[in-house]
């Protein structure tokens, strides 16, 4: 009897847990958020962004990582799409701390399945921010355009990293 006992209450916990996670789909309308719950956007919409894009210019190269980030919003969980860049003779995007994240109202599904983000930017040479246009062109190929944004304290034009450019996914 204790041997029942135990493997239905293991069944229920095993249950719960697997509730408390809900993957979104593309066409997906109408969902009723439960609180605590980690609505995780389907793998096969953001993947074609996730990985390390590059391109080398002047002998100088510029690196740009996209990850998924799990973030808590209203008491829900979500994904957002973060990334990192870097840009010299030689960078490692993993260790320097240059994250920036998605504009709320562009990583949309709709969006990630037309093939578009657009990412803040702040450029920590110049001190100022940028939106980054950040469109899928091709498999394992991106158009990246960066332009300026409001900056009330800053008259500094242009950035310090190149503003147009074919990115290559690496990894």
């Amino acid at each position: 009897m204790k041997t029942i006992i135990f493997i239905l209450a293991l069944s229920l916990s095993t249950g719960y847990i697997t509730a408390q996670e809900v993957t979104l789909k593309k066409g997906m309308n109408n969902i009723d958020m439960v609180k605590g719950t980690y609505y995780k956007t389907d793998a096969t919409l953001l993947n074609k962004y996730l990985g390390y894009w590059e391109h080398t210019t002047s002998g100088s190269v510029f690196k740009f990582k996209i990850f998924r980030k799990k973030t808590p919003v209203q008491g829900v969980y979500i994904d957002r799409l973060k990334a990192q860049y870097c840009f010299g003779k030689e960078c490692d995007v993993e260790s320097i701390n240059t994250s920036i994240l998605t504009s709320a109202e562009n990583d949309t599904m709709e969006n990630l399945d037309k093939g578009t983000l657009r990412f803040r930017f702040w450029d920590y040479t110049y001190e100022k921010f940028g939106v980054i246009e950040f469109k899928l062109i091709q498999k394992n190929k991106a158009y990246f355009k960066l332009r300026e944004s409001y900056n009330p304290n800053n008259d500094i034009q242009g950035f310090s990293v190149p503003t147009e450019m074919i990115l290559t996914r690496t990894k």
